[in-house]
């Protein structure tokens, strides 16, 4: 069940009234026909006297940037387009460029796709308040979670493999976190260093946990939706940039213990 967050509970006098609690950044390719029923669907789960942000950092070849500018003047939330002329780092260069721009003390990174509930954002920061979390992991894999949503055997076994894969790697790091994998994440920007971040692809989560070194972590379990609309963007090219993207992190870690 979702828990109701207002601006009162909401981390008390600690932000100004005007300053966003809650920034959502939302990496778009080629998403232009779900971006206005993504900001309807957070503008219905979003506490009305909670000011949000919503961060749209877009390496679209379509009109998604034109799309999200055209829905932002009927939404309530605060919504802005950042367009990028070269897809630096793929999905991970852009969540992290908007974790540099985020303002708010809560960042919730999603997907625009609507395979990520936007119904779940409050009960990931609620979650985070609760267990005193620095970052808080939306998960497929425990508590009644469900990876459903995933289109295709090849794609739920890749998932599987990928996420076993990374705890392989990293046992100590990935102990508390079921789905190293997920693109739906909570976390707190005082435990975030987003410039340390050097994202290859997809596989953002991984990359912050492993280089912000982050240790207070709790999951909440959500059933991963089937897609709005469009395609999915997961291909072979992405999969093998995963495992360079594994071993660039395994040698970093390695070289930071030596150092």
């Amino acid at each position: 069940m979702t828990a109701s967050v207002t601006g009162e509970q909401f981390l008390g006098a600690q932000v100004q009234p005007e300053s966003p609690r809650i920034s959502l950044v939302i990496p778009t390719f080629n998403e232009s026909a779900n971006v206005a029923e993504l900001l309807t669907r957070l503008a219905a789960a979003l506490p009305a006297d909670v000011p949000c942000e919503v961060i749209f950092v877009d390496d679209s070849t379509d009109d998604t940037p034109a799309v999200i500018d055209e829905a932002a003047q009927h939404s309530r939330l605060a919504v802005s387009v950042r367009h990028r002329q070269v897809a630096e780092g793929g999905l991970g260069g852009a969540v992290a460029l908007g974790l540099r721009q985020a303002a708010a003390p809560w960042i919730v990174v999603m997907d625009a796709d609507l395979q990520h509930p936007p119904a779940l954002v409050p009960e990931l920061i609620a979650a985070g308040e609760r267990a005193e979390a620095d970052l808080v992991v939306a998960t497929r894999y425990a508590g009644g979670g469900s990876r459903d949503g995933l289109s295709g055997g090849f794609r739920k076994l890749a998932s599987g493999g990928s996420t076993l894969l990374a705890k392989m790697v990293f046992p100590r790091r990935l102990h508390d976190v079921s789905d190293p994998m997920s693109g739906f994440f909570a976390v707190r920007s005082e435990a975030l260093n987003a410039e340390v971040l050097r994202p290859l692809g997809y596989k953002i989560l991984l990359e912050l946990i492993v280089r912000c070194r982050i240790k207070r972590i709790t999951e909440v379990p959500y059933q991963f939706q089937d897609r709005f609309a469009g395609e999915s963007k997961a291909s072979l090219t992405e999969g093998l940039r995963f495992l360079r993207h594994l071993m660039v992190l395994r040698l970093s870690s390695v070289r930071s213990v030596n150092a």
